[in-house]
């Protein structure tokens, strides 16, 4: 019997699928697979190689692509909720990637949404050094920027998959198809407006406060209320 997470999946790896062609112009199949008590949404393929999307700039392949999201039902049972994206961009001239950007709603110790760039600067590096030789445990790795976890707005206010995208297009050069900025417009509307409607679900008194302020008339539910706060409060 098909559930109702399989088939909302389903139905959001056709937008993402749409998302990708309309932007980037790759016919990529985008699949949801059971992983799990999850799906995930990824391009189709057996291993991490071939599931990676193609990058061009100016025809040349340079870089790839790597999609994945996983969904399950948030804390109600009602709705979809991503709980872990992967994004990265990979060179073709080493398997190291470029950058990524990760989301991991469970994450305990690192912000729960970050960049991280696979990167060399002196300055930054010899900050780090010093940091370091204070003490080792707080910054290990003081060479290798990439351990540096950059958050981006926590669980309800991270960068999109659109945003992602944009940022390859519009500051990479990578190759975009006809019509992407009107693709990833709507596209961002449409996850952020989702966004937003979940942060209602969380903060009711606060939304209707809003509300109220500015003239509409509200009549509170008669069942209990609790509001789901810890999205707001990770890091």
């Amino acid at each position: 019997m098909t559930s109702e997470l399989e088939v909302r999946s389903k139905a959001f790896a056709g937008e993402i699928g749409s998302v990708l062609k309309d932007s980037l112009g790759t016919d990529t199949q985008i699949v949801s697979i059971r992983y799990g008590d999850r799906y995930a949404i990824r391009p189709a393929g057996e291993t991490p190689a071939e599931r990676r999307i193609p990058l061009t700039v100016n025809g040349q392949h340079l870089a790839d692509l790597a999609v994945a999201l996983y969904q399950t039902l948030d804390h109600s049972g009602a709705h979809l909720k991503t709980t872990r994206t992967d994004f990265g961009v990979f060179s073709t001239l080493d398997r190291t990637p470029l950058l990524r950007l990760e989301y991991r709603s469970d994450m305990r110790e690192d912000p729960v949404c970050h960049w991280q760039f696979h990167a060399e600067r002196g300055a930054f590096t010899h900050l780090l050094s010093i940091a370091n030789s204070s003490d080792a445990r707080r910054v290990p790795s003081p060479h290798d920027l990439s351990k540096v976890h950059l958050p981006v707005g926590g669980e309800r206010f991270r960068p999109c998959l659109e945003d992602f995208v944009e940022m390859l297009i519009r500051d990479c050069g990578v190759d975009a198809a006809p019509g992407w900025q009107s693709a990833l417009t709507a596209g961002r509307e449409r996850w952020r407006r989702r966004q937003f409607r979940t942060s209602v679900r969380d903060l009711q008194d606060e939304a209707a406060a809003v509300l109220e302020a500015h003239g509409w008339t509200l009549t509170p539910p008669t069942f209990a209320y609790e509001p789901h706060l810890q999205p707001y409060r990770s890091w």
